[in-house]
């Protein structure tokens, strides 16, 4: 089985989506209380092999740290949405988009990080994931959701 990655770039002022304080008090918080969140995030040109029951991750990069920092569901096939970016919309531009459930998330601070990740599951190459709705191999996959589980229990804990 594979998962997609998807990915969150917050740009300079770390705020684009979600500042760090929103973040945990949209995404965070509920999934800790046992409630998934519903968004939707783009996968880019990936429209092929993302589907309904596809697990997601979200892979937080830009200038403050590259890192995992949720785990969710994909609940649909990619769909055509206006890009992202304000001023791309409204010369036409496309994207694609998919329905995530988020189940499980962290705070930014709490993130898996990149030095982690390539230290557990060193087969994938961490610093080149470039865009959002990137398939991982089923090796990096399961060994991706054993670092989330020790990863994830170890900071709900922490927040308590």
């Amino acid at each position: 089985m594979h998962a997609v990655l998807l990915t969150w770039n917050p740009g300079p002022d770390n705020t684009h989506v979600w500042s760090p304080e929103a973040w945990e008090a949209a995404i965070v918080r509920p999934t800790q209380h046992g409630q998934a969140v519903a968004t939707t995030w783009g996968v880019g040109n990936h429209v092929h092999h993302i589907g309904p029951g596809d697990e997601a991750y979200l892979y937080r990069q830009g200038s403050w740290g590259r890192g995992i920092v949720a785990r969710g569901v994909i609940r649909s096939r990619p769909w055509p949405a206006p890009h992202w970016d304000e001023a791309k919309a409204r010369q036409g531009v496309v994207t694609h988009c998919v329905d995530v459930e988020w189940q499980d998330a962290v705070p930014v601070g709490a993130a898996i990080g990149v030095h982690q990740l390539e230290a557990l599951v060193p087969e994938f190459g961490w610093r080149k994931v470039y865009s959002s709705g990137r398939r991982t191999p089923a090796g990096v996959t399961a060994g991706l959701r054993q670092v989330w589980e020790m990863h994830g229990t170890a900071a709900v804990a922490d927040e308590d």
